[in-house]
């Protein structure tokens, strides 16, 4: 193995390679009067290439057995004669030094023994090395990016509107102390005359009448039944009236996360929820 120095301005990294890792640009020599022109290949990185270094954007550096030596003029030239789209896709030093780079990353966590010799065709530098190109894969990489942030807060506010429509403990024994308190306060004291008994079942008649609801088949349901039921024993007929009043209530919910919650509170609690 073999250590590149790759430098950019004046920040630096260092990465290990296989010692037979070498980079070339293919292209067709467009300066060729023949008929048929064969590809032709230019070594960029050889064997004895020990860094690259860009400054600025039109600046490259290539060292070789511990001697730098500017190579900016040479591949300028040579990358505006050969493109075949120098005048609406012209590439520059910086595009040709990025993909250098990603081919040196690319080998350092290569197994010793796989193919080393890497290359890219000259018309695949402007394509996926220029400005507008580069650009396009950040837009993808940040959409993927924020499709996994949505999905992560989307899960923790499911949690966290769980956690709070599922009642503790304390919750449950405080709203049964409260439910003992209106019945006490129904319940005539001995002490005082007994009240008018068309109140009394006027009263009764009100309260059964909000438990009571008609099916869209004419039958009469008592949603005090209902809610004494698990989830897996409600009739489809009893599921008709529940699932469109809790829908709205839990629609962030999937079907399985209702029926759980439906299961975990108890029966006073579910009737909460569904008059």
């Amino acid at each position: 193995m073999r250590e590149v120095k790759i430098i950019v301005n004046e920040d630096a990294e260092i990465v290990s390679v296989n010692d037979f890792f070498t980079f070339s640009v293919k292209y067709h020599n467009l300066s060729s009067t023949a008929d048929t022109i064969p590809e032709s290949e230019k070594l960029i990185v050889r064997w004895s290439t020990t860094g690259i270094w860009l400054i600025g954007d039109d600046e490259l550096l290539i060292e070789e057995d511990g001697n730098w030596r500017d190579v900016s003029k040479e591949l300028s030239f040579f990358l505006e004669w050969q493109n075949p789209d120098s005048i609406h896709s012209p590439i520059s030093l910086k595009m040709l030094f990025y993909a250098i780079v990603d081919s040196l990353k690319h080998d350092s966590w290569k197994t010793f023994g796989s193919y080393q010799e890497h290359s890219i065709k000259i018309s695949e530098i402007a394509q996926h090395y220029s400005e507008k190109a580069i650009q396009k894969e950040q837009d993808s990489i940040q959409k993927q990016l924020n499709k996994v942030i949505f999905e992560d807060l989307k899960r923790d506010f499911i949690n966290h509107v769980k956690k709070e429509l599922r009642p503790t403990s304390e919750e449950r024994m405080k709203r049964g102390f409260e439910a003992m308190d209106r019945l006490d306060a129904l319940r005539v004291p001995a002490s005082k005359s007994v009240p008018d008994p068309r109140l009394v079942s006027m009263y009764r008649h009100e309260n059964e009448k909000k438990c009571l609801i008609k099916t869209s088949t004419g039958t009469i349901v008592d949603k005090s039944l209902i809610v004494r039921k698990k989830w897996i024993e409600i009739t489809e007929e009893e599921m008709s009236i529940i699932i469109p009043i809790i829908t709205p209530m839990f629609k962030s919910m999937s079907k399985e996360e209702i029926q759980k919650y439906w299961d975990d509170i108890e029966p006073y609690d579910r009737l909460l929820i569904i008059t």
